[in-house]
């Protein structure tokens, strides 16, 4: 009989749904959506003569470089990604266990570092590769430009594929044996059993991963406007930096929004078509496929890609470093910049991306709650609209803030809080699907039991619930610090005089030609951006 009284108040105490959560829930939902829906009004709002304009001059180009470009890069993350996860995770591959990290580690160089870096060593003119090669056969040879269409797919797809690789090589770590016994039984063979069994069953984890590279591609603005590549990002950065004609830039911010919409949205749909289940408790792994006589072409193969994506950056910014430390002149320029020297830099780089990872996972708790322990089409409406950044890129937040601010938050402007809001409302994402990771789990009764106790809500969810799924916050916290300290087109555009980070004063100093004086900051940015990386990895067991 008590069994069944306490039984019966659990089921009261979760159905009622606390109106203060339901608020706070609501209350970052509307913080996180009033960006997009302004720049929406401001775009359909503006004058007849700029859309006509923009449609009869602009806006075909730049959609179809910008949807070309997305198709490249996620269908090269997709071929690297699956073919890198496969070989270190199903094979014999010599050395696979320092792959798995080495593989995975160029999430921590921004796309636009590397781009520096393989401009300096293969533009045509200048290059220290063309230059070599000039020096060493009398004449000039011709070699790869890593300009225009083909150079950014390339270099994108360099630091974009682990996204795809880490996602893949979870599921190939996953994935039961029987299906591809089964398969054999069935008389296909081994190439035969990985297309038509083995990669539709890694479809869920394939489809995210092209999300997130897809996305982050319509996204990007500092390696496009390096490698000399117009897309939307870049021509709305220039209308509001170069032009400041804010009405161009709003109705292509309103158009990159709908494409980034569109694509979301699609994988929704196709994920929510996919549902794959393993039936039997009885899990092994597969076993390891023998390469053979493939031993040494596919380590080269790997050699290759992690050479391209994280040895070259990192060891020829490391020399560019010791160049720059070993010349007094340069030296100075590092450490006195006008009235800023390179400490600053790296404080404010550090300050800033902390506040944005400590304020987006508080407000995505009420969020990641209201989801989890309250699951109805309200609570999953609130979730979508709060994980909308992922749709936003960083150029657009930036140009829905100037707006915002200039109108009804003027005492703002110019801060370097407004700097700390726009990585909020990009990466936010990242720390409610944290958050609501972690919740799920956590089983319910540990609260529902504290609440019977007689603890309230408040004294269940800082005396229960946040000391159990700390480890999921903190993990959430590092992706939105890790993304925030990368972040360059918002910041450019929204930072105050005098407050430069590490990533804007690579973007400058490159930008010059000043490849000694940028490449100190440009390490320190890797090295700092691989400590919250490792600590994903090591929660992921990539490094087992």
């Amino acid at each position: 009989m008590e069994l069944t009284r306490t039984k019966l108040t659990y089921q009261k105490i979760r159905s009622r749904i606390s109106p203060r959560l339901a608020l706070a829930a609501g209350l970052v939902a509307l913080f996180v959506a009033i960006p997009l829906i302004y720049i929406f009004i401001r775009a359909l709002s503006a004058e007849p003569e700029a859309w006509q304009r923009l449609f009869q001059e602009r806006i075909w180009k730049l959609f179809g470089n910008t949807l070309a470009l997305v198709i490249a890069v996620t269908s090269g993350a997709l071929v690297t990604g699956v073919t890198m996860a496969f070989l270190t995770e199903r094979t014999d591959l010599p050395g696979k266990k320092i792959f798995r990290w080495m593989l995975a580690m160029p999430l921590a160089i921004p796309a636009y570092i590397g781009g520096i870096v393989h401009l300096a060593l293969l533009r045509p003119r200048g290059g220290v590769i063309p230059q070599l090669l000039e020096n060493l056969f009398g004449q000039p040879v011709l070699t790869p430009s890593p300009l225009g269409f083909w150079g950014a797919a390339f270099v994108l797809t360099l630091f974009m594929y682990p996204y795809v690789y880490l996602l893949s090589g979870a599921a190939f770590r996953t994935l039961h044996a029987s299906l591809e016994e089964a398969s054999r039984v069935f008389g296909r063979t081994p190439i035969q059993t990985i297309f038509q069994v083995t990669l539709p069953a890694l479809r869920p984890g394939l489809t995210a991963g092209a999300l997130l590279v897809a996305l982050d591609i319509l996204a990007e603005y500092g390696t496009v406007a390096l490698l000399r590549y117009e897309t939307f990002s870049s021509a709305i950065f220039v209308q509001l930096s170069g032009r400041y004609d804010r009405s161009a830039a709003s109705v292509l911010s309103g158009i990159l929004v709908a494409l980034a919409i569109g694509i979301l949205w699609s994988e929704l749909q196709l994920q929510g078509r996919a549902r794959f289940t393993q039936m039997e408790s009885n899990w092994r792994p597969a076993p390891m496929m023998p390469l053979g006589k493939w031993r040494i072409p596919a380590f080269l193969l790997v050699f290759g890609v992690v050479s391209a994506s994280l040895l070259l950056p990192v060891g020829v910014l490391l020399v560019w470093s010791i160049q720059a430390f070993l010349d007094p002149e340069t030296m100075a320029m590092l450490f006195h910049t006008g009235s800023q020297g390179f400490g600053t830099y790296v404080w404010n780089s550090l300050w800033s991306s902390s506040a944005a990872a400590v304020i987006a996972v508080i407000l995505s708790l009420p969020v990641g709650l209201l989801a989890v322990r309250y699951p109805n089409r309200l609570s999953a409406f609130i979730s979508r609209v709060c994980q909308v950044g992922y749709a936003i890129p960083g150029v657009v937040i930036a140009l829905s803030l100037v707006l915002l601010v200039n109108r009804f938050l003027p005492f703002l402007y110019a801060t370097p809080f407004i700097v700390v809001i726009a990585y909020i409302l990009r990466h936010m994402p990242q720390a409610v699907r944290a958050s609501e990771s972690a919740l799920k789990q956590l089983s319910p009764s540990l609260e529902e039991a504290s609440r019977v106790m007689g603890r309230t809500s408040l004294q269940t969810l800082i005396q229960v619930t946040l000391p159990l799924i700390l480890p999921g916050l903190l993990a959430g916290g590092s992706l939105v610090f890790l993304t925030s300290l990368k972040e360059l087109p918002a910041t450019l555009l929204l930072r105050p005089a005098g407050f430069d980070t590490l990533a804007v004063r690579v973007w400058v100093w490159a930008g010059e030609g000043f490849y000694f004086q940028a490449a100190p900051a440009a390490l320190l940015l890797v090295l700092v951006s691989a400590l919250p990386l490792s600590f994903l990895l090591r929660r992921e067991q990539i490094f087992k």
